[in-house]
């Protein structure tokens, strides 16, 4: 495809062969990532960027139109400090083509350069070694030499050359680099990318010695990286999306200064994304909450713990759950067991569970939503991003889920599976039948099973015994929340409120939400699950148990004390629930959840 113009299909053509080359490497990239911290994830942060952007682009003649709707799902679906870049740059080169029904050499040079100031703009500390760098070397060929090409194919080869010697250098730009004797791995993707395009449009023939050795990552690289600690400042990379224009980019940056580091706004006239790696993800959307901003979308990694696994896993079986799961926060991280958020919509705005939405910004969510918040399973390609990068690390993985009658999260994990052929069958999925605390204890102790040595078959079948014999008794302050919730009909939760009456929830043996109790104070609600656990305890007692609450730390230790007493040890457990579980069993709500002896 020798051209001197391009029209919107030529755009989208060679657009899509630089994606797939990175999806096809996404793996090399993340072995090779080593800054700005050892997470593992680039080359699938960048393959997810690109590929929703070649997946979901609007294919026309039109090269404005194809340009500004990639510009938009590049921020929208923008995943790593990389791959914000790279939707930073998109939409500066965007920028340019407002209008444009083909674009020429000049014109795309035009491009070029406003692409590479977007990139630098949107990063609050630039850093040279980097993608960054990779870009504006790119760029700088393009403005400097597009009037001495006649067509593409041939201004884009020796760019790609240009950019390719930029990546070589990127080795002792950077102390870490150098040390490790890798490249950037943001940078590498993104010459992998003009490699694409090179391959696609002209007369560049790919396979020459010299560019495939220069484009080659070996597996001794890969072994390297990972040779020495890097510490990490912050434990979360989140990222969020806000409907608003870029105009607040500013104010935003303001709103989280000294809040943590790697800070990225980016966006445009209809959308701004946000990188940080921070501690307090929830603080953040608090704070957009409270500035009356709307959290479109928002996605956490735990670096912490992502780090912890590339370095060494204390097993070779994966233990996932959803955050509806209760578990100490110390827990996941010493038994390497990883989340997968629900969702939390309130308004317009979306949170996710445990990470954007906590204990602590619960009750202002709560307060500024004009309706009841609702819940919503994780999305099926978030799951399959999450799933992939597990079957990474692990030989197998087992997911524990939510009460398949609670929540349609099993049926999203059923889905994700379906989309890995040839590995189904290292995943294996569990039907807890459970949630909370009770949940909570299925998975710590599977994670247990598994850090001992114990095969997946025996986990397995030990998870499911346990799950027989589990149960949560939850006293709720108040019917108020379920009847908001949906959990409980408007007529009868309606009496019960104006009665004042205390329930106490449980699950079915198929994990449906049933009641199991009814008291008139809050004393005597306690007093009958006590009685119910002494009464177990004479039948023969209890391995396991949990306690758990919604914002009520003092009855909950009143729990621990009472129980610890009557049980003869602690419980394993003792935490906050989730938002979502808090939302339907309401803030003041304390359970505890237990495993029966045989």
């Amino acid at each position: 495809m020798s051209k001197a113009i391009l029209n919107g299909v030529d755009f989208y053509n060679i657009f899509k062969s630089g994606a797939d080359i990175v999806k096809r490497n996404k793996e090399n990239l993340n072995r090779i990532n080593v800054f700005p911290v050892r997470d593992g994830d680039t080359g699938t942060n960048l393959a997810l960027t690109m590929g929703s952007i070649a997946d979901e682009a609007v294919v026309s003649e039109d090269f404005d139109i194809v340009i500004q709707s990639m510009a938009d799902i590049a921020f929208e679906n923008a995943r790593g400090n990389s791959g914000i870049i790279f939707a930073s740059f998109l939409g500066g080169f965007s920028s340019a083509c407002i209008n444009l029904k083909t674009i020429d050499l000049e014109q795309f040079s035009r491009g070029a350069e406003l692409a590479v100031e977007s990139a630098y703009s949107a990063v609050s500390e630039p850093v040279e070694g980097t993608m960054l760098t990779v870009i504006r070397e790119w760029s700088n060929y393009i403005t400097t030499n597009h009037n001495t090409h006649q067509k593409f194919s041939d201004l884009f080869e020796g760019a790609y050359r240009k950019a390719n010697q930029a990546l070589e250098e990127t080795t002792d730009m950077l102390e870490v680099l150098k040390k490790n004797k890798v490249v950037d791995s943001g940078a590498k993707g993104f010459v992998m990318f003009l490699e694409g395009f090179s391959k696609f449009i002209g007369d560049f023939i790919h396979g020459n010695e010299k560019v495939v050795q220069s484009i080659s990552i070996g597996h001794t690289h890969a072994k390297t990286a990972y040779t020495d600690h890097q510490s990490l400042k912050f434990r979360y990379c989140t990222e969020v999306l806000l409907k608003e224009d870029i105009k607040v980019k500013s104010e935003v940056e303001a709103m989280l200064d000294g809040i943590g580091d790697s800070l990225i706004v980016t966006g445009n006239e209809r959308l701004v994304k946000i990188h940080v790696h921070t501690d307090r993800p929830d603080l953040i959307t608090k704070l957009f909450a409270d500035a009356g901003y709307k959290v479109y979308k928002s996605k956490v990694d735990d670096m912490l713990l992502q780090v912890q696994v590339e370095k060494g896993a204390k097993s070779n079986i994966g233990i996932l759950t959803d955050s509806i799961a209760d578990i100490e926060d110390q827990q996941l991280l010493s038994e390497q067991i990883h989340m997968i958020p629900l969702a939390l919509i309130a308004d317009e705005s979306t949170y996710l569970d445990k990470l954007t939405a906590t204990k602590d910004n619960l009750s202002s969510i709560l307060n500024q939503s004009k309706t009841y918040p609702t819940s919503s399973q994780a999305e099926v390609r978030f799951i399959s991003s999450k799933l992939e990068w597990l079957l990474g690390q692990y030989e197998h993985v087992i997911i524990f889920s939510v009460a398949k009658a609670l929540s349609g999260t099993y049926t999203s994990y059923e889905k994700a599976i379906e989309s890995f052929a040839e590995d189904k069958h290292r995943i294996h999925l569990v039907d807890t039948k459970l949630n909370s605390g009770a949940q909570g204890l299925i998975v710590l102790k599977a994670a247990q099973m598994a850090n001992a040595g114990m095969r997946v078959d025996e986990i397995i079948n030990r998870a499911t015994d346990d799950i027989s014999k589990t149960k949560i008794l939850v006293s709720l302050d108040t019917f108020k929340y379920a009847v908001k919730s949906g959990r409980v009909p408007y007529r009868i939760g309606r009496i019960f409120v104006m009665l004042r009456a205390k329930p106490i929830m449980s699950l079915s043996l198929e994990g449906n939400g049933i009641a199991s109790g009814l008291a008139f104070s809050r004393k005597a609600a306690d007093m009958k699950i006590y009685r119910r656990v002494k009464k177990i305890m004479k039948q023969g007692g209890i391995s396991q148990y949990s306690i758990v609450h919604s914002n009520n730390p003092e009855l909950a230790n009143a729990y621990k004390v009472q129980f610890e007493e009557l049980i003869g040890f602690p419980p394993v457990i003792t935490t906050e629930i989730s938002a979502i579980t808090a939302i339907h069993a309401g803030i003041g709500s304390v359970a505890i959840a237990f495993t029966r002896k045989e």
